[in-house]
């Protein structure tokens, strides 16, 4: 039996120029990356070049100060509480609508997509409107910086757990309940551990998300900062910039390892799904 396929075909100098492509558009990516890490151990108040030697002094400046450990407790609160909430909720969302006939799945899925496509400052302002002028005012803080990091995490963990539970053969189910399990116990032994890599990939992306936004938090966060508000406030004042730039490396860094962490987990779940 014939198998349908799909070739594209690109000449050589197709080839080099897709290249060339690639390659500049990851130094034009990477390079500001690039450039606050060497920053970061310039020995200067100032970030330009050149560079006048090697220190990690401002590294050390960074640990001690007070303003920045608070800011930093602050993000990880909100990073991994938002994270939490985010993935259950993509969890809960996800379930039903990949294994059950819900009326207005279209509608429904858009619903909870909408975020992908609204701007942040749009979202942070209408947020800041409903929670200080609604009928029931939250007032502005961290916990409305987590509601905030929710809604625009949700769609991300829901992309990553929706693919993956709709994946899985619909007869282990039926085999589970015709052996007597309920639908509790069906779940826990036969899904979950088919999708904890899935939850666990939503959860690091849920977090990377939350942790370096920015737009959102600045409108809700009030008095309370978390580093990225921090850190963009502490750019206007040079005195400042060279303790700044430490800690966003750091959490540059992090950040782009969680990513790449998520991704190998994500993979290892496809991998494991088609093995069984």
């Amino acid at each position: 039996m014939a198998r349908d396929s799909t070739f594209v075909v690109i000449s050589p100098n197709g080839k080099r120029l897709l290249t060339l492509f690639f390659a500049i558009f990851l130094i034009i990516l990477y390079l500001p990356t690039v450039l606050l890490i060497l920053f970061s151990f310039n020995d200067s108040t100032v970030a330009t070049f050149p560079l006048v030697g090697f220190t990690t002094k401002w590294y050390g400046l960074a640990i001690h100060s007070e303003e920045i450990r608070l800011s930093l407790l602050a993000s990880l609160r909100v990073g991994l509480i938002s994270a939490f909430i985010a993935t259950l909720l993509a969890l809960m969302a996800a379930y039903p609508l990949a294994r059950r006939n819900v009326r207005g799945r279209p509608l429904i899925s858009a619903m909870l997509l909408v975020p992908l496509v609204v701007p942040t400052v749009v979202l942070g302002v209408a947020l800041l409107i409903l929670f200080q002028k609604g009928a029931i005012p939250i007032g502005l803080g961290l916990e409305s910086v987590m509601i905030g990091h929710v809604i625009i995490a949700l769609p991300f963990a829901l992309l990553i757990l929706l693919p993956r539970i709709a994946s899985i053969d619909k007869r282990l189910e039926e085999a589970a309940y015709d052996l007597g399990a309920t639908g509790l116990q069906t779940f826990r032994i036969i899904l979950l551990p088919l999708i904890t890599p899935s939850i666990i990939s939503a959860f690091l992306i849920s977090f990377v998300f939350s942790i370096d936004e920015v737009v959102i938090a600045s409108f809700l966060a009030g008095d309370q900062a978390t580093y990225p508000v921090y850190l963009y406030s502490g750019l206007k004042f040079p005195e400042k910039t060279q303790t700044l730039i430490p800690v966003a490396t750091v959490m540059i860094v992090l950040s782009f390892l969680f990513a790449i962490g998520a991704e190998m987990i994500r993979r290892y779940g496809d991998r494991r799904l088609q093995g069984r």
